[in-house]
Order: structure tokens, then C-alpha cells, then sequence
């Protein structure tokens, strides 16, 4: 985990966690998580899944995966609401090692920091307590659940106000017009010629 990471880099690296085929098979489900999330989210319902305690540390774990700096990160992005949601629906068979992970997480942090959870450490003890489990698999989920939600469509439950695509650059557009590029300019002109 570089302690540093620029956007570019971040999105670079988070994009080899997300297998083509993997997102083909749960792309439908991963569309109706994020819904559900959203709506819950717009009518303040009480999380589905994670206790309000969980989903604290886990907004606070999620924080500092897209950190908020110049631009909005994951809190911001609301994120903790797709994850709460994906761990009922298409997480749901990871959601007791997530959950033992953030236990295990916070037991780690008890004896190192004698602080009793991860949010009671300073910015860079939770960076430095992060780096100690990058590559467990709690982390690699909360991480994979973080991404997922904050580039998902907005109104999936992710991805506040676009904040996610406004990163990439993305435009949302109802309908693209040819020529998308120079590389099939030439196909359009000879369609419509």
C-alpha cells in the first residue's frame, strides 16, 4: 500500500481487483445491491446488515481506501450503504469472514495501540494498522466493496453525487452520437454515406 498513492495510481492498481468475468456474472446483482442501497440511504433506514457500530468502523476503514483530499472519497461517497446492502445479497457468503476480520482487526488494534477500535487511532495509525492486513482477505474485500461502491451508478447507492465518476472524467450521457473516436470514425461516415 503506497502511503502516498496519487489518483491516477489508486485507480490503476483498484482496477486490477475487478475481473471482467467476475463483474459479468454479478453485474445484475451488484445493480440491485446498490439500489436498494441508495433508497435507504434517501429514507434513512437502519442498516440491513451490519450493526451501526460495524458500519462505522467500516466507513472509517473505507475512508482511508479513497481518502477524502482535493476531491470527495468514500465517506463522502457514502459507500458504507452499498457495503451493508452487498453483504446480504451478492457478498453474502463473505459476510461472517468480513465480519470476523473487522473483530480480529479491532482485537489486533487493542494490543497494539491499546486503543480498543480503529477509529480511536490517529490518521496514520490506521494507514500503519492498514498496511499490516493489505493483504489479508478482509481487507481485500472491504477494499473490493469500497471500489465497487464508489464507482457505481449513483443511483445504486454509491457513488454520492458522482463523485466517483467526476474522478474518472466520466460524462454521463442519456445517448452517445458517432464518431465515438477516430477509431471508428470512418465505419459511421460510411453507415450514414
Amino acid at each position: 500500500m503506497n502511503r502516498n498513492p496519487n489518483r491516477r495510481q489508486f485507480i490503476t492498481e483498484t482496477g486490477k481487483i475487478l475481473s471482467k468475468s467476475w463483474l459479468t456474472l454479478h453485474l445484475p446483482v451488484i445493480m440491485a445491491t446498490a439500489q436498494y442501497a441508495c433508497e435507504a440511504k434517501k429514507v434513512g433506514m437502519e442498516f440491513e446488515t451490519l450493526t451501526s457500530e460495524e458500519a462505522t468502523q467500516i466507513e472509517a476503514i473505507a475512508a482511508q481506501i479513497i481518502p477524502s483530499d482535493d476531491t470527495p472519497g468514500a465517506k463522502e461517497a457514502g459507500v458504507v450503504y452499498f457495503i451493508d446492502r452487498a453483504l446480504s445479497t451478492f457478498m453474502a457468503r463473505g459476510k461472517e469472514s468480513i465480519l470476523q476480520g473487522l473483530t480480529t482487526f479491532n482485537k489486533s488494534i487493542t494490543e497494539t495501540h491499546g486503543a480498543g477500535q480503529f477509529t480511536e487511532l490517529t490518521n496514520e495509525q490506521q494507514i500503519g494498522a492498514l498496511k499490516k492486513v493489505e493483504e489479508t482477505p478482509f481487507f481485500q474485500q472491504v477494499r473490493f466493496l469500497t471500489v465497487a461502491g464508489f464507482f457505481s451508478h449513483p443511483d445504486y447507492g454509491g457513488n454520492k453525487q458522482k463523485m466517483g465518476w467526476q474522478l474518472l472524467g466520466f460524462i454521463d450521457h442519456h445517448a452517445w452520437q458517432p464518431p465515438f473516436g477516430y477509431y471508428d470514425k470512418n465505419y459511421s461516415s460510411q453507415i450514414s454515406g
